[in-house]
């Protein structure tokens, strides 16, 4: 493609960010849903196997963490190509 019309399908729609935007706040959404459930899932494994949650708290955050981290970084990168679009758009102006 040229680059000429990678522009112009950007020009073609400006609201095109805020698309970007809505899909982070709905990652966020998903990133304390996923985080509540594995808090969740870490308590169930405890009482199942008579631990004290205080005895394995590095497995339940370690384990947390590792359920949010992805959410994390997709709704930052959504976010930032939300902002790079947004950019764009007014560099044009």
């Amino acid at each position: 493609m040229d680059k000429n019309e990678i522009e112009k399908g950007v020009s073609k729609n400006p609201k095109m960010h805020i698309f970007f935007y809505v899909l982070s706040i709905l990652m966020l959404f998903y990133l304390v849903f996923t985080a509540y459930t594995s808090y969740q899932t870490f308590i169930d494994y405890c009482k199942s196997y008579n631990y004290q949650a205080s005895d394995q708290w590095f497995l339940g955050f370690q384990s947390i963490l590792a359920s949010i981290i992805p959410c994390l970084v997709y709704a930052s990168t959504l976010y930032g190509l939300g902002y790079l679009i947004q950019n764009k758009g007014k560099r044009e102006l």
